[in-house]
């Protein structure tokens, strides 16, 4: 169970700080390079691990980016429907903010940094069967690989 520490910490390397672990700055080096919107949801779509036992949950988070691809602030949860016993609710929510930690920073091309200064990204995380979903650039929703 992570610490309120631990999550901090976790929240430092996603606003790219300088107590950035080592594996998360060496990933930043390999990662692709995303030059659209299409990329920036495969890259998110791979950082996101979803725990066992949590069919039904979703998270949604507010935030921007910086030209750089880093976050510009600390994510804001605007939602959540958290299914499951106590210990499946927080697994979900913690796997939810391992996977902005994991992603961010990540490399973007310079003519897409300058998208994402101007645009608020509003992502979901769902662990249902994929449905129609509202995709249309900066609204983002992954869904649980079947």
């Amino acid at each position: 169970m992570k610490t309120l520490q631990a999550r901090l910490t976790a929240l430092a390397v996603i606003l790219g700080g300088a107590s950035a672990a080592p594996s998360t700055l060496a990933q930043t080096a390999v990662s692709p390079v995303v030059n659209n919107w299409a990329e920036l949801r495969a890259v998110l779509a791979s950082c996101w691990t979803v725990p066992a036992d949590t069919e039904g949950s979703q998270i949604a988070f507010r935030f921007g980016l910086n030209k750089t691809g880093g976050m510009r602030g600390p994510p804001l949860v605007t939602s959540r429907q958290l299914k499951g016993d106590q210990e499946a609710r927080k697994r979900f929510e913690d796997a939810a903010f391992e996977a902005l930690s994991r992603c961010f920073p990540m490399r973007i091309t310079p003519a897409f940094g300058a998208i994402l200064g101007e645009s608020p990204i509003r992502l979901r995380l769902v662990n249902t069967p994929p449905t129609a979903a509202y995709q249309i650039n900066n609204n983002i929703t992954i869904f649980a690989p079947q």
